[in-house]
C-alpha cells in the first residue's frame, strides 16, 4: 500500500507552496538555519518521501550570485512547520492557506501539455501577487500601530519623503541607496517592490499607500508607494554615515 501510494504521488508534478527563503523571513531565522532545519527533516524521512515535499533549488541575490534554496510542497511546509513554536506554525498555516485560495485548478490535473504550463505560469504569477498583497498589508498594519515611545512623538512629523529625494541629499542614486539598505538587513525586495523587514516595520520609519492598478479579465496589480518620515530618515542617516557618506550639506559645512 505504501508503495502505490509512492507511485500516485509522483505521477504528480512538483508544487510549491512556500520556500526556504520565506520561511525565513516568517521564523525570523537566518537562511541558512532554516536551510539545516529542512535538510535535517530530510534525513529523517529518508529518499524515498523527501524529494515528494522538498526540493532543491537556487536563487540569485542581488549581486548576482547563487545560492542553494528549498521548495516546499504543502505537505513540506506543514513538516517543517512542526519543529517551530504555535505562532510560527500558524503564521506558516495561514501563508499557504492565503495562497491556495487563488489557485483555481491544479495544473497537473490538466491533460493537455500546452494549457497545463500556461496554467503553471498562471499559479505562478497569482501566488506572487498575493505574496505582495500580504506583505504590504502587513507592513501597513505595523506602520499604524499606536506609538508610545517619546521619540516617535518628537518625530511624527506629516513631512515624508521618497526615496530618490533623501538619495539626492547624499548625492547618490535612488538605486544605490535602495541597495545599501538592503545590505543592511533593512528592506528586501518582493515581487519587484522594496519592503521592509519585518523587524523594521512598527518602528516608524515609514509610511505607505497602494494604489489598485486595474489590468485586463478584471484582474488589477498592487502597487505600494512608500515613503520615510523623519525617523526613518534619521536611521538612514545614521547607516550612511556608519558607511563614510555624509550629506552634501555635511561636506559644505565640512569643507
Amino acid at each position: 500500500m505504501e508503495n502505490r501510494y509512492l507511485e500516485v504521488v509522483k505521477e504528480k508534478s512538483f508544487i510549491t507552496a512556500m520556500t526556504s527563503l520565506q520561511v525565513a523571513e516568517i521564523t525570523g531565522k537566518e537562511h541558512r538555519n532554516v536551510t539545516a532545519d529542512i535538510e535535517d527533516e530530510m534525513s529523517k524521512l529518508g529518499s524515498e518521501i523527501s524529494p515528494l515535499i522538498f526540493q532543491q533549488s537556487e536563487y540569485t541575490n542581488e549581486r548576482g550570485r547563487k545560492y542553494k534554496m528549498y521548495n516546499l510542497s504543502r505537505d513540506g511546509a506543514m513538516q517543517l512547520g512542526a519543529r517551530y513554536d504555535a505562532t510560527t506554525r500558524y503564521r506558516m498555516i495561514q501563508r499557504i492557506n492565503e495562497l491556495e485560495t487563488f489557485v483555481k485548478q491544479d495544473s497537473y490535473t490538466i491533460a493537455d501539455p500546452v494549457e497545463r504550463a500556461k496554467r503553471w505560469i498562471e499559479e505562478q504569477e497569482e501566488k506572487k501577487a498575493l505574496e505582495l498583497k500580504v506583505e504590504v498589508k502587513e507592513q501597513i498594519i505595523q506602520e499604524y500601530k499606536p506609538r508610545i515611545e517619546y521619540l516617535d512623538t518628537i518625530l511624527n512629523s506629516s513631512d515624508t519623503m521618497t526615496i530618490s529625494q533623501i538619495a539626492a541629499d547624499y548625492g547618490i542614486s535612488a538605486i544605490e541607496l535602495n541597495r545599501i539598505l538592503h545590505e543592511e538587513k533593512i528592506q528586501r525586495k518582493v515581487n519587484k517592490q522594496w519592503l521592509l523587514y519585518t523587524d523594521h516595520m512598527n518602528k516608524g520609519w515609514t509610511k505607505s499607500e497602494t494604489i489598485e492598478i486595474p489590468l485586463k479579465e478584471g484582474k488589477s496589480k498592487l502597487v505600494i508607494n512608500t515613503k520615510w518620515t523623519q525617523k526613518g530618515r534619521v536611521k538612514i542617516n545614521e547607516i550612511l554615515n556608519g558607511l563614510g557618506v555624509v550629506a552634501n550639506m555635511d561636506k559644505e559645512l565640512r569643507g
